[in-house]
């Protein structure tokens, strides 16, 4: 087992297919303890089962949490607070594609919802816990997007295109990785972003069908999510913990895109983030 994850409290969101599983699989494979967030619990807690059988870690569990719901994800940060008092690493990577313009339960355009202030929200409400667990680290998993957010349109109300609107929530997870390291330093946490690369996941089944059979192709030579996830999980046993506010891909710090350092759109998104998810510190 690796000694620089054995024992740590691990959370890791997505968790019940493609790369979060495999992330979970990896950090309990190396001896870490690994809360499974799950929207279906029974499926969640089949997949703990399974993980604690394939390697012989006893400290996998499952939690229930829907990230495109802010009441869902506030009462997941509540039981997980109740059975764990120490959260050493946190990786979100749950995410959802639609083809689709449709809104979560609290009124928001679902992938925004999920994808980017399932991150936010879940992130701020473990701070604390993260803080009193440090050296603790996030990761963030995305994308290298270079689509910017429209601001006066984040719910694509007047106007929706689906592969835009997945494309500004990637890019909305630096804006907002970038963002919070400010905010983090000297407190023990590092946050930083990952793009695990092209992996055969299907999280695009709802693209347009000619997206869709190129997506095809491209999987053929994708990773497997085994392969993503140990370059991801390499990283969090490494240089996520000595270092904040960067964004790697192959297990090697790279540029972020230039729209993503931008500081006024991170601190505005920021504050938009704070108003939505009626957070006020």
């Amino acid at each position: 087992m690796d000694s620089g994850l054995s024992g740590r409290v691990s959370m890791v969101t997505g968790a019940t297919r493609g790369i979060g599983r495999a992330i979970a699989q990896d950090l309990a494979s190396r001896g870490a303890s690994v809360v499974l967030v799950a929207r279906d619990l029974v499926r969640g807690e089949a997949v703990a089962a399974e993980l604690k059988e394939t390697t012989s870690n006893p400290q996998v569990s499952a939690i229930q949490g829907d990230l495109a719901s802010q009441t869902s994800i506030r009462q997941l940060a509540a039981d997980f607070r109740r059975s764990h008092d120490q959260l050493h690493i946190l990786v979100n990577c749950a995410g959802v594609f639609k083809g689709q313009r449709k809104l979560s339960p609290d009124g928001l355009e679902l992938m925004f919802a999920t994808n980017h202030l399932g991150y936010f929200l879940l992130t701020n409400l473990l701070l604390d816990t993260l803080k009193a667990s440090a050296p603790s680290t996030i990761l963030n998993v995305t994308a290298p997007s270079t689509t910017r957010p429209d601001f006066d349109d984040l719910q694509g109300e007047r106007s929706f295109r689906a592969l835009w609107a997945f494309g500004a929530t990637k890019m909305e997870n630096l804006l907002f990785t970038f963002a919070l390291a400010r905010r983090l330093e000297g407190s023990g946490v590092t946050v930083n972003a990952i793009h695990p690369g092209l992996a055969r996941t299907d999280l695009m089944r709802e693209t347009p069908m000619p997206f869709r059979l190129f997506t095809g192709v491209l999987n053929r030579f994708a990773a497997p999510p085994a392969r993503a996830a140990q370059e991801l999980v390499g990283v969090l046993a490494g240089q996520a913990q000595a270092v904040n506010g960067q964004f790697f891909h192959r297990g090697e710090i790279i540029a972020a895109p230039a729209s993503a350092q931008d500081q006024a759109a991170q601190e505005r998104l920021w504050q938009i983030s704070l108003q939505l998810c009626g957070l006020t510190f």
